[in-house]
């Protein structure tokens, strides 16, 4: 199954969870704190649904070691003929404060 199914799925299921504790256990004296406490559980369950179902989760992801502007080769086509790439200096590796 992939992530957004499973996304959309959680959302769902963290609807369900929200409105069964709102209306059936919210209401019981006795379980007043574990009715708010599953509600939040509810919608923890339904932001992070949410983040699958959009991709949001997949910025999470370790970084590359290699250059995403020379894709790690160290060098770029400039008209016919190939360059040092002005990122990574030619390393080929990803700078430190690369975030893509």
């Amino acid at each position: 199954m992939d992530r957004k199914r499973i996304g959309l799925l959680l959302v769902i299921i963290g609807f369900v969870q929200f409105f069964i504790t709102l209306f059936f256990i919210l209401p019981i004296p006795y379980l007043y704190l574990a009715s708010l406490f599953m509600m939040f559980l509810a919608v923890v369950i339904i932001g992070v649904g949410a983040a699958f179902a959009r991709g949001v989760d997949s910025s999470l992801d370790v970084p590359s070691d290699d250059c995403y502007y020379c894709k790690g080769t160290g060098k770029i086509k400039s008209g016919e003929e190939f360059e040092t790439c002005p990122r990574c200096g030619g390393s080929g590796l990803a700078r430190p404060d690369d975030s893509d």
